[in-house]
Protein backbone atom coordinates (compact mmCIF):
# COMPACT_ATOMS: atom_id res chain seq x y z
CA UNK A 1 0.00 0.00 0.00
CA UNK A 2 1.41 3.39 -0.99
CA UNK A 3 2.36 5.74 1.85
CA UNK A 4 0.99 9.26 1.29
CA UNK A 5 1.70 10.90 4.66
CA UNK A 6 5.08 11.20 6.30
CA UNK A 7 6.55 7.86 7.31
CA UNK A 8 8.98 7.43 10.20
CA UNK A 9 11.23 4.35 9.95
CA UNK A 10 13.63 3.27 12.68
CA UNK A 11 16.08 0.53 13.54
CA UNK A 12 16.40 0.43 17.31
CA UNK A 13 17.82 -2.67 19.05
CA UNK A 14 18.27 -0.92 22.41
CA UNK A 15 15.56 1.76 22.23
CA UNK A 16 17.36 5.05 21.60
CA UNK A 17 16.33 5.42 17.97
CA UNK A 18 12.78 4.36 18.81
CA UNK A 19 12.57 7.06 21.48
CA UNK A 20 13.54 9.69 18.91
CA UNK A 21 11.27 8.26 16.21
CA UNK A 22 8.21 8.30 18.47
CA UNK A 23 9.04 11.81 19.75
CA UNK A 24 9.15 13.30 16.25
CA UNK A 25 6.07 11.44 15.03
CA UNK A 26 2.96 13.47 14.28
CA UNK A 27 -0.53 12.03 14.65
CA UNK A 28 -0.88 11.62 10.89
CA UNK A 29 2.52 9.93 10.40
CA UNK A 30 3.00 6.25 9.73
CA UNK A 31 5.53 4.46 11.92
CA UNK A 32 7.65 1.49 10.85
CA UNK A 33 10.06 -0.13 13.26
CA UNK A 34 12.18 -2.44 11.08
CA UNK A 35 14.37 -3.73 13.92
CA UNK A 36 13.15 -7.33 13.95
CA UNK A 37 13.60 -9.69 10.97
CA UNK A 38 9.87 -10.20 10.45
CA UNK A 39 9.35 -6.44 10.17
CA UNK A 40 11.68 -6.31 7.16
CA UNK A 41 9.78 -8.86 5.05
CA UNK A 42 7.04 -6.60 3.65
CA UNK A 43 8.53 -3.40 2.23
CA UNK A 44 6.65 -0.07 2.29
CA UNK A 45 6.01 1.75 -0.98
CA UNK A 46 6.37 5.46 -1.60
CA UNK A 47 5.63 8.12 -4.19
CA UNK A 48 7.23 11.41 -5.17
CA UNK A 49 4.85 13.21 -2.80
CA UNK A 50 5.90 11.10 0.20
CA UNK A 51 8.09 12.36 3.04
CA UNK A 52 10.21 9.80 4.88
CA UNK A 53 12.39 10.05 7.99
CA UNK A 54 14.93 7.34 8.83
CA UNK A 55 16.26 7.08 12.40
CA UNK A 56 19.20 4.68 12.54
CA UNK A 57 22.13 4.01 14.89
CA UNK A 58 25.83 4.37 14.15
CA UNK A 59 27.82 1.13 14.45
CA UNK A 60 31.60 1.20 14.09
CA UNK A 61 31.51 4.70 12.59
CA UNK A 62 29.04 3.71 9.86
CA UNK A 63 25.56 2.49 9.01
CA UNK A 64 24.70 -0.96 10.47
CA UNK A 65 24.83 -3.62 7.77
CA UNK A 66 21.23 -4.62 8.49
CA UNK A 67 20.07 -1.04 7.84
CA UNK A 68 22.12 -0.79 4.66
CA UNK A 69 20.68 -4.02 3.30
CA UNK A 70 17.13 -2.91 4.13
CA UNK A 71 17.51 0.51 2.50
CA UNK A 72 18.94 -1.07 -0.66
CA UNK A 73 15.69 -3.05 -1.08
CA UNK A 74 13.50 0.07 -0.98
CA UNK A 75 12.41 2.21 -3.93
CA UNK A 76 11.95 5.79 -2.82
CA UNK A 77 10.47 6.96 -6.16
CA UNK A 78 12.05 10.38 -5.48
CA UNK A 79 10.29 10.77 -2.12
CA UNK A 80 11.77 13.43 0.14
CA UNK A 81 13.90 11.88 2.87
CA UNK A 82 15.63 12.93 6.07
CA UNK A 83 18.02 10.76 8.07
CA UNK A 84 18.91 10.94 11.77
CA UNK A 85 22.05 9.06 12.80
CA UNK A 86 22.15 8.25 16.52
CA UNK A 87 25.49 7.49 18.18
CA UNK A 88 26.74 6.89 21.71
CA UNK A 89 28.80 10.02 22.15
CA UNK A 90 32.07 8.30 21.16
CA UNK A 91 32.50 8.65 17.41
CA UNK A 92 30.05 9.17 14.59
CA UNK A 93 32.46 8.49 11.73
CA UNK A 94 30.94 9.38 8.38
CA UNK A 95 27.65 7.58 8.95
CA UNK A 96 25.42 10.45 7.83
CA UNK A 97 26.95 10.76 4.37
CA UNK A 98 27.00 6.99 3.98
CA UNK A 99 23.30 6.79 4.92
CA UNK A 100 22.45 9.63 2.56
CA UNK A 101 24.24 7.97 -0.35
CA UNK A 102 22.45 4.70 0.35
CA UNK A 103 19.13 6.53 0.26
CA UNK A 104 20.05 8.31 -2.97
CA UNK A 105 20.88 4.98 -4.59
CA UNK A 106 17.42 3.77 -3.54
CA UNK A 107 15.84 6.75 -5.31
CA UNK A 108 15.17 8.98 -2.30
CA UNK A 109 15.61 12.74 -2.53
CA UNK A 110 17.69 13.34 0.60
CA UNK A 111 17.03 16.75 2.12
CA UNK A 112 18.05 16.84 5.78
CA UNK A 113 20.21 14.97 8.25
CA UNK A 114 21.32 15.05 11.87
CA UNK A 115 23.79 13.49 14.27
CA UNK A 116 22.16 12.92 17.65
CA UNK A 117 24.09 11.62 20.67
CA UNK A 118 22.31 9.20 23.00
CA UNK A 119 23.44 7.08 25.97
CA UNK A 120 26.02 4.49 24.89
CA UNK A 121 25.00 0.88 25.58
CA UNK A 122 28.50 -0.08 26.73
CA UNK A 123 29.22 3.01 28.81
CA UNK A 124 28.67 2.97 32.56
CA UNK A 125 28.34 6.75 32.51
CA UNK A 126 25.05 7.42 30.75
CA UNK A 127 25.73 10.76 29.09
CA UNK A 128 23.66 12.44 26.37
CA UNK A 129 20.22 11.66 27.78
CA UNK A 130 17.42 12.40 25.34
CA UNK A 131 15.70 15.28 27.10
CA UNK A 132 12.33 16.67 26.07
CA UNK A 133 14.07 19.87 24.97
CA UNK A 134 16.44 18.01 22.66
CA UNK A 135 13.64 15.92 21.17
CA UNK A 136 11.58 19.04 20.51
CA UNK A 137 14.54 20.62 18.72
CA UNK A 138 14.77 17.62 16.40
CA UNK A 139 11.05 17.95 15.67
CA UNK A 140 11.47 21.64 14.91
CA UNK A 141 14.34 20.98 12.53
CA UNK A 142 12.43 18.33 10.58
CA UNK A 143 9.38 20.59 10.43
CA UNK A 144 11.45 23.42 8.93
CA UNK A 145 11.39 25.73 11.94
CA UNK A 146 15.14 26.30 11.76
CA UNK A 147 17.96 25.50 9.38
CA UNK A 148 21.04 23.33 9.62
CA UNK A 149 24.51 23.64 8.14
CA UNK A 150 24.76 22.82 4.44
CA UNK A 151 26.55 19.55 3.67
CA UNK A 152 27.59 18.25 0.27
CA UNK A 153 27.42 14.61 -0.75
CA UNK A 154 29.69 15.06 -3.75
CA UNK A 155 32.91 15.12 -1.73
CA UNK A 156 34.53 12.84 0.85
CA UNK A 157 31.54 10.52 1.19
CA UNK A 158 32.24 6.95 2.23
CA UNK A 159 31.28 4.06 0.01
CA UNK A 160 27.71 3.02 0.70
CA UNK A 161 28.30 -0.69 0.25
CA UNK A 162 26.26 -3.02 2.47
CA UNK A 163 29.48 -4.98 3.00
CA UNK A 164 31.52 -3.39 5.78
CA UNK A 165 34.22 -4.12 8.33
CA UNK A 166 31.61 -4.66 11.04
CA UNK A 167 31.86 -8.50 11.13
CA UNK A 168 35.65 -8.20 11.41
CA UNK A 169 35.35 -5.65 14.20
CA UNK A 170 32.89 -7.93 16.00
CA UNK A 171 35.22 -10.90 15.71
CA UNK A 172 38.09 -8.91 17.17
CA UNK A 173 36.19 -7.30 20.03
CA UNK A 174 33.76 -9.64 21.76
CA UNK A 175 30.85 -12.06 21.89
CA UNK A 176 27.42 -12.40 23.45
CA UNK A 177 27.32 -14.94 26.28
CA UNK A 178 24.58 -16.61 28.36
CA UNK A 179 24.69 -17.96 31.90
CA UNK A 180 22.90 -21.36 31.67
CA UNK A 181 22.20 -21.48 35.41
CA UNK A 182 20.30 -18.18 35.25
CA UNK A 183 18.54 -18.73 31.92
CA UNK A 184 14.90 -19.86 32.25
CA UNK A 185 14.38 -20.39 28.48
CA UNK A 186 11.68 -17.70 28.39
CA UNK A 187 12.58 -16.85 24.79
CA UNK A 188 12.70 -13.07 25.18
CA UNK A 189 16.21 -13.00 23.70
CA UNK A 190 14.94 -14.86 20.63
CA UNK A 191 11.97 -12.52 20.29
CA UNK A 192 14.07 -9.36 20.45
CA UNK A 193 17.14 -10.25 18.36
CA UNK A 194 17.33 -8.04 15.23
CA UNK A 195 19.81 -10.34 13.50
CA UNK A 196 18.00 -13.65 14.07
CA UNK A 197 21.26 -14.74 15.70
CA UNK A 198 20.07 -16.76 18.72
CA UNK A 199 19.78 -20.53 18.44
CA UNK A 200 17.27 -22.82 20.11
CA UNK A 201 19.78 -23.33 22.94
CA UNK A 202 19.73 -19.53 23.43
CA UNK A 203 23.35 -19.09 22.40
CA UNK A 204 24.31 -16.40 19.87
CA UNK A 205 25.71 -17.53 16.53
CA UNK A 206 27.96 -15.80 14.02
CA UNK A 207 25.19 -13.44 12.89
CA UNK A 208 25.24 -11.63 16.25
CA UNK A 209 25.90 -7.89 15.84
CA UNK A 210 26.64 -7.25 19.55
CA UNK A 211 23.81 -4.71 19.72
CA UNK A 212 22.72 -5.63 23.25
CA UNK A 213 19.03 -6.11 22.46
CA UNK A 214 18.95 -9.58 24.03
CA UNK A 215 20.83 -8.33 27.10
CA UNK A 216 18.19 -5.66 27.68
CA UNK A 217 15.34 -8.08 27.01
CA UNK A 218 16.44 -10.87 29.40
CA UNK A 219 14.32 -10.68 32.60
CA UNK A 220 16.79 -12.92 34.46
CA UNK A 221 19.89 -10.87 33.53
CA UNK A 222 21.39 -14.09 32.19
CA UNK A 223 22.93 -12.50 29.10
CA UNK A 224 25.94 -10.24 28.69
CA UNK A 225 28.43 -9.11 26.08
CA UNK A 226 32.02 -9.96 26.88
CA UNK A 227 34.97 -8.32 25.18
CA UNK A 228 38.14 -10.27 24.45
CA UNK A 229 40.26 -7.32 25.53
CA UNK A 230 39.86 -4.38 27.94
CA UNK A 231 40.74 -1.99 25.10
CA UNK A 232 37.16 -1.44 23.85
CA UNK A 233 36.00 -0.48 27.35
CA UNK A 234 39.03 1.80 27.81
CA UNK A 235 38.42 3.42 24.42
CA UNK A 236 34.75 4.05 25.23
CA UNK A 237 35.59 5.40 28.68
CA UNK A 238 38.17 7.80 27.27
CA UNK A 239 36.10 9.05 24.35
CA UNK A 240 32.46 8.96 25.49
CA UNK A 241 31.60 12.60 26.12
CA UNK A 242 28.71 15.01 26.03
CA UNK A 243 28.10 15.83 22.37
CA UNK A 244 26.08 18.64 20.87
CA UNK A 245 23.42 17.72 18.34
CA UNK A 246 24.36 18.57 14.76
CA UNK A 247 21.86 19.45 12.03
CA UNK A 248 22.46 19.54 8.29
CA UNK A 249 20.71 20.32 5.02
CA UNK A 250 22.01 18.49 1.99
CA UNK A 251 23.17 20.62 -0.91
CA UNK A 252 21.40 20.15 -4.21
CA UNK A 253 23.39 17.97 -6.57
CA UNK A 254 22.99 18.21 -10.33
CA UNK A 255 21.99 15.08 -12.23
CA UNK A 256 25.42 14.76 -13.87
CA UNK A 257 27.29 15.14 -10.58
CA UNK A 258 24.90 12.74 -8.87
CA UNK A 259 25.41 10.18 -11.63
CA UNK A 260 29.20 10.38 -11.34
CA UNK A 261 29.04 10.27 -7.56
CA UNK A 262 26.87 7.18 -7.43
CA UNK A 263 29.05 5.34 -9.94
CA UNK A 264 31.98 5.34 -7.50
Amino acid sequence: MEQNNRTILCFSPTGGCRTIALAIRNDSDSFINFTLPQSRVNLPSFSQSSEVVFVIPVYNRSVPDICAQYIKKLNGKNAGASVICVYGGVTKGNALKTAAKLLQRSNFNVKKGAYIAAPHFYSKTKLNNLSAERLERIRAFLNGDFSGRIISLSKNAHSASAVSVQPLMKALTGKCTVNPSACTACGQCLNNCPADAINSDFKADGNCILCGACVNACPQHARSIKFFSPLPYLFIKANCKHRDDEFFEFASVSASVKSRMLDH
